[in-house]
């Protein structure tokens, strides 16, 4: 599922440029919620989404406007009061209603206001429609999608560039490796996914562009992630890709990594949306 929420808070909100942290963080929180039956999902899936193992989600960055930036501080100082951000879960479409009912009773903390910690709410929300996957689609990162190598190649830096000439490997690798952790290990095989005469496929559309993002605390230590992005072109299962739409792509979608949509050259038949507020 994917829900785009507008979210209020008051101008002059100042927040870092680097703010990752704290939406996965208000993501965890906020599924920590859950109820029994979206509980009981998570479990069949083999997770339990009232801790912080479940991660098969990802996240826009926020569309922000307007606002004024300090490069030197590293911050945006808001002058709106509004923000927008998408969420993509792999979880059931019919817990959608489920989800949008948690988020609404956990504001998200986020910089700082007049010398106080500053909260957002969501004030506005959209389910999006579910798109009619394709075997072959073209998708345009909207987070950088970041991928680490996988093979033993002597290589300097482990974040690999997507027009290396094996990339395909590693971008592979990980995808299938959170695609049957996300059912429950089941091999290819036994999901009906192997076939010879369809191999998977990645094309780079154009160049990347590399984004390095800073990262406050996380269970994992870690403290930076690059990733980079771009346009490309996908060739997969449809139960492949339809989990990458949603779960994101690369290795790090929980924290930010990894949110695509679809190019804008390329007509994606939808089903009629659904609005709230």
């Amino acid at each position: 599922m994917r829900i785009q929420f507008i979210l209020t808070c008051q101008r002059g909100t100042i927040i870092p440029i680097n703010y990752q942290s704290e939406i996965t963080n208000w993501i965890f929180t906020a599924l920590s919620k859950a109820g029994s039956e979206l509980i009981a999902h998570a479990s069949d899936m083999g997770y339990d989404i009232t801790t912080h193992g479940f991660k098969q989600f990802t996240f826009s960055p926020l569309a922000i406007f307007p606002y004024e930036m300090d490069q030197v501080r590293q911050e945006f100082k808001l002058l709106g009061n509004q923000v927008k951000i998408g969420l993509s879960f792999y979880i059931a479409s019919g817990f959608e209603q489920q989800v949008v009912a948690i988020f609404r009773q956990t504001p998200l903390q986020l910089g700082m206001l007049e010398g106080k910690p500053a909260f957002f709410e969501v004030k506005h929300w959209q389910i999006l429609p579910k798109p009619q996957f394709k075997e072959t689609m073209q998708f345009k990162a909207i987070s950088p999608i970041s991928v680490t190598l996988t093979e033993e190649i002597p290589i300097t830096n482990p974040f690999i560039l997507p027009d290396t000439e094996f990339y395909d490997i590693s971008f592979f690798t990980h995808l299938i490796r959170r695609f049957k952790a996300a059912n429950q290990y089941k091999s290819l095989a036994g999901l009906k996914l192997l076939d010879p005469s369809y191999p998977m496929h990645f094309r780079l559309l154009g160049a990347a562009k590399s984004r390095l993002i800073h990262l406050k605390h996380n269970f994992e230590g870690l403290t930076q992630l690059r990733g980079f992005a771009y346009d490309f072109e996908l060739s997969a299962p449809l139960p492949v890709m339809e989990y990458a739409y949603y779960g994101g792509f690369g290795e790090f979608p929980y924290l930010g990594f990894g949110y695509v949509d679809f190019k804008e050259d390329l007509p994606v038949k939808k089903t009629a949306d659904r609005s709230y507020q």
